[in-house]
C-alpha cells in the first residue's frame, strides 16, 4: 500500500481542500478578463534590434503610417469616384497616394493610404472594416453595383486584421472540438458523466487560472501592455491535453483500485501511488515551456510562461488536491450512471452465497 499525506489531507478535509483549491484558482482565474491582445509582430521583437529602432526613427520624422501603407484597391468598372477625396478626410489618415490603374484591367484602381498612427497597432486593425465601407460607399454612390464584391484591402494592417477574425473563428470551432473529443474519450473509459463533467471542468478552470497568472507575470512582472492574440488559443490546446493526461492516469488509479477496497482508501493510494510521476512529467514540461522564456522573441515568451504556469498549478493543485478532493465529496455519485458497489457490499454478498 502506498499512501501519501496530500491522499490523506484529500480524503480527511476534501471541503477544506475544495474550498482552498477554488479559492487560488478562482482568484488567478479572475485576473483573465483583463487581459489584453495585440496582432503587432513588431512589438515582439526587443526595442534595440534594427528594425524596431527603424520604426522609431519613422514614426519621429515621418509618419509611422509610413512604414507600412494600407492598399485599397477597387473596381469602379471604368466609373468616376471621389474615393480620394473620402480618404483623405478620414481623421486617422495622414496621407494617400495617387491613383494607380491596372496593368492588365484599367478599371481597377489602387491608392496607397497612410495611417497617421501606428500601423500595427489593434487600433489600426480596427480601421480596416471602415476603409472598406468607406471605399464601397463611395463605388455605390458612383452607381457601381455589387460593391462588396469590388473592393480589395492589402497590406500590413489588413493581414493583421484577417488574422485576428479567422483567429476568433477558429476558436469558436477548435475550443468546443477539443472539449467534445476528450468529452468522448473520458466518458468511454470511465463510463461516468460525473467524472467526466469535473474533469473538464477543472482543466478548463486551470487554463484560465494560467491564463490570469502568466498575465500578472507578463504584464505586472515584465511590463508589457498585452499580449499576442494567438497565445490563448495555442495555450489551451496544449493545458487541456496535458491536463487530461495527467487526470485520466490519476483517475484511472483510483477507478482500479475501488474495486478491491473503499473509495476513499483508493484515493489515498492512486494519489500517492501517482504522484511522483506526474510531478516530475510536471517539472520536466514546465521547466521545457519555461525555456522559451529566455528567448528574444516576445510571442515565445509569454505562451513559454502561460504554459508553463499552467503546468505547475495543475501538477501541484488541480491534480493532487481539487480532482481526488471532488471524488471524495462525490462519493458514489461520482461513478453515475455507472454501477457502483461499496466494497464492503461486495464483501457481505460474497458472505451471503457461501451461507
Amino acid at each position: 500500500m502506498k499512501e501519501s499525506w496530500i491522499g490523506r489531507v484529500v480524503v480527511t478535509k476534501p471541503w477544506t481542500v475544495l474550498v482552498i483549491t477554488l479559492v487560488l484558482l478562482g482568484g488567478l482565474a479572475a485576473f483573465s478578463t483583463q487581459v489584453k491582445f495585440t496582432y503587432d509582430l513588431l512589438s515582439s521583437f526587443p526595442e534595440d534590434v534594427p528594425s524596431r529602432e527603424g520604426f522609431t526613427v519613422i514614426g519621429e520624422q515621418f509618419s509611422q503610417g509610413e512604414l507600412a501603407p494600407v492598399k485599397v484597391i477597387v473596381d469602379a468598372e471604368g466609373k468616376e469616384t471621389d474615393l480620394k477625396q473620402r480618404l483623405e478626410s478620414l481623421d486617422y489618415i495622414s496621407k494617400v497616394g495617387d491613383a494607380q490603374q491596372g496593368a492588365e484591367n484599367a478599371n481597377i484602381t489602387a491608392f496607397d493610404v497612410e495611417f497617421n498612427l501606428n500601423p500595427y497597432s489593434m487600433e489600426a486593425m480596427q480601421h480596416i472594416p471602415d476603409l472598406r465601407a468607406t471605399a464601397e460607399q463611395a463605388l455605390q454612390d458612383a452607381g457601381v453595383a455589387n460593391v462588396d464584391s469590388q473592393v480589395w484591402i492589402d497590406g500590413q494592417t489588413a493581414e493583421q486584421y484577417d488574422i485576428e477574425v479567422t483567429g476568433e473563428r477558429d476558436a469558436k470551432i477548435i475550443i468546443p472540438v477539443v472539449i467534445g473529443m476528450i468529452t468522448l474519450l473520458l466518458l468511454l473509459y470511465l463510463r461516468s458523466v460525473v467524472a467526466t463533467a469535473y474533469l473538464i471542468a477543472t482543466v478548463v478552470l486551470s487554463y484560465f487560472s494560467a491564463l490570469g497568472l502568466g498575465w500578472i507575470i507578463i504584464h505586472y512582472g515584465l511590463g508589457a501592455d498585452a499580449i499576442q492574440g494567438a497565445i490563448p488559443l495555442y495555450s489551451f490546446v496544449f493545458l487541456v491535453a496535458l491536463g487530461e493526461d495527467y487526470n485520466i492516469f490519476m483517475i484511472s488509479s483510483i477507478w482500479q483500485k475501488r474495486k478491491t477496497m473503499p473509495l476513499r482508501q483508493a484515493i489515498r493510494e492512486g494519489v500517492g501511488e501517482t504522484s511522483s510521476v506526474i510531478t516530475s512529467a510536471g517539472l520536466i514540461l514546465a521547466g521545457t515551456f519555461a525555456v522559451l522564456a529566455t528567448l528574444p522573441i516576445q510571442v515565445l515568451v509569454q505562451f513559454g510562461i502561460i504554459t508553463a504556469v499552467g503546468v505547475m498549478l495543475d501538477t501541484f493543485l488541480v491534480r493532487p488536491f481539487m480532482v481526488p478532493a471532488i471524488t471524495a465529496l462525490l462519493g458514489k455519485w461520482a461513478f453515475w450512471p455507472g454501477k457502483y458497489v461499496p466494497i464492503a457490499e461486495k464483501n457481505e454478498e460474497k458472505q451471503n452465497q457461501s451461507m
